[in-house]
């Protein structure tokens, strides 16, 4: 059809009619969509196949922080973005996938993105925008065609900068929303931003992010909750001018008395265990004991990964619990066992990160003082085998226990 009429020029087509115009508009707007399901990471989201069983809160922990979070998402706060940080291992992950699962369930979360360092989609910024967008078109039906519009106007907008991006694909067709529209699901949750593998890119979306949402001319009802490890580059940008006004931030530290989590954590594992355990008629009832519960609680220093390690370890099914609780105690040899070995390889991903640190001694407080603390308590943890140019025992020089 199109070369029926190559280089014609002031010529009259009787006979079309309104259908021929609305397959051809339908058309458009078909490729535009078919052109943001490429760009999308189909696994980021808060229900994603690819982070199936993702772990998050037992139930009753975390009862504070998430309360603190849900009632800044229902608040009228001039804050628009929240911050969650803390040390690795805290539980941030967690916490935001219960937030996403639970706002989900009450008809509140627009959209979820879940980074990942060990996930060749979900460690940097490409599909960061378009997977937002994505799912605002199926969360919030009205922003759709403002969506579709964008991209047929600008169908190269994937390749442009985080900035353009979010006004062009987010904060714009969010802008269009009426005041009916109010009650749309207006929650964003971004988890994971230090995995974003290029450091200054974490930065730009946090700019891009604030920027956007300052430009935004109907946006008051938005929430973005941003939850990282407290690392430099990320913590300039939120100290920054342009962005702190905006901002809120939530420090995950002992003020919400980790500690007693954990325990009811323990606990509320150690008694499925004590139910479903094969041999359980061989478990005594006080298995185990309050000094074994206190001293795991001890040696987490508040982190939560610590002790879901210790569960996992204990639970195997193929293995007697007594005797790997005693492998944990340090009561009994582990024949050779790596019970942390996650935690090995979580803290070998820490240590690698910091500069030149094969060259140096490591500063203590380059790193956040729970990591410090909970790597040095680790039995064991400086026994593996490394491929880094040295081990965490020659860069610390310090053993284990050396601080309490």
């Amino acid at each position: 059809m199109p070369d029926s009429f190559h280089q014609a020029r002031n010529f009259t087509i009787y006979g079309l009619n309104q259908t021929d115009i609305h397959v051809n508009k339908d058309q458009s707007t078909e490729k535009a969509f078919e052109n943001l399901q490429r760009e999308i990471v189909a696994g980021a989201s808060h229900n994603s196949g690819e982070r199936y069983d993702a772990p998050k809160c037992h139930p009753e922990t975390r009862k504070a922080v998430l309360s603190n979070i849900m009632s800044w998402v229902d608040s009228d706060e001039l804050s628009k973005i929240m911050w969650l940080h803390g040390a690795a291992g805290a539980g941030k992950s967690a916490i935001a996938q219960t937030t996403a699962e639970e706002s989900h369930r009450e008809g509140k979360l627009a959209a979820s993105f879940f980074f990942s360092r060990f996930s060749s989609g979900r460690n940097n910024k490409d599909g960061l925008v378009a997977t937002i967008a994505f799912q605002l078109c199926i969360s919030v039906p009205v922003v759709k065609e403002h969506i579709i519009r964008s991209i047929e106007k600008n169908p190269t907008v994937f390749k442009s900068t985080i900035l353009t991006q979010m006004q062009t694909l987010v904060m714009g067709p969010l802008s269009n929303m009426k005041p009916e529209d109010a009650t749309a699901p207006r929650l964003i949750i971004i988890d994971g931003l230090d995995e974003c593998l290029i450091r200054k890119d974490q930065a730009e979306i946090i700019e891009a992010i604030a920027k956007s949402l300052t430009m935004a001319h109907n946006s008051s009802h938005l929430r973005v909750l941003l939850i990282s490890r407290p690392e430099v580059e990320i913590r300039q940008a939120f100290d920054a001018g342009s962005v702190a006004p905006l901002c809120t931030q939530l420090t995950l530290d002992h003020t919400f008395d980790p500690n007693k989590d954990i325990e009811l954590y323990l606990r509320s594992h150690f008694e499925t265990l004590r139910r479903r355990y094969t041999l359980r008629s061989t478990l005594s009832t006080s298995w185990p004991f309050e000094d074994d519960i206190r001293q795991i609680v001890q040696k987490s220093s508040g982190q939560f990964i610590y002790a879901s390690t210790v569960i996992q370890y204990i639970s195997d099914p193929r293995h007697n619990p007594c005797k790997r609780l005693d492998v944990v105690l340090n009561i009994s040899p582990s024949n050779g066992e790596m019970p942390f070995s996650q935690l090995d390889a979580l803290y070998s991903t820490i240590l690698s990160a910091c500069e030149d640190y094969s060259k140096r001694m490591l500063d203590f407080d380059a790193l956040p003082e729970h990591i410090v603390k909970a790597a040095l308590n680790l039995k064991g943890i400086f026994d593996l085998k490394s491929s880094s140019p040295r081990l965490p025992r020659e860069i610390f020089r310090f053993k284990p226990m050396h601080i309490s």
